[in-house]
């Protein structure tokens, strides 16, 4: 049998820990907030994308932090169904 190539979502939820998620969390919302639009780059497109990189760096934490609350969900419900 062929082993299931696991992606990064479903580590995040099933095999990680959830406060790993957390930091992760906190890590892409500082790095897109504050060190994004710090970066100088020659091609003006990419400028301009790491210029609007603070206004989006909401919804990568929040996904992240998505993930953090199925993992919780999924452990608990583990234990539930181990009693």
């Amino acid at each position: 049998m062929s082993r299931r190539k696991e992606s990064i979502p479903y580590m995040l939820v099933y095999s990680i820990p959830w406060w790993v998620s957390v930091i992760l969390a906190g890590v892409v919302y500082a790095l897109m907030s504050w060190v994004a639009p710090d970066v100088r780059l020659d091609d003006p497109m990419l400028s301009n994308i790491m210029k609007a990189m603070p206004g989006a760096a909401w919804m990568g934490a929040t996904a992240l932090l998505a993930f953090a609350g199925l993992n919780l969900l999924v452990r608990f419900l583990k234990r539930k169904s181990q009693r």
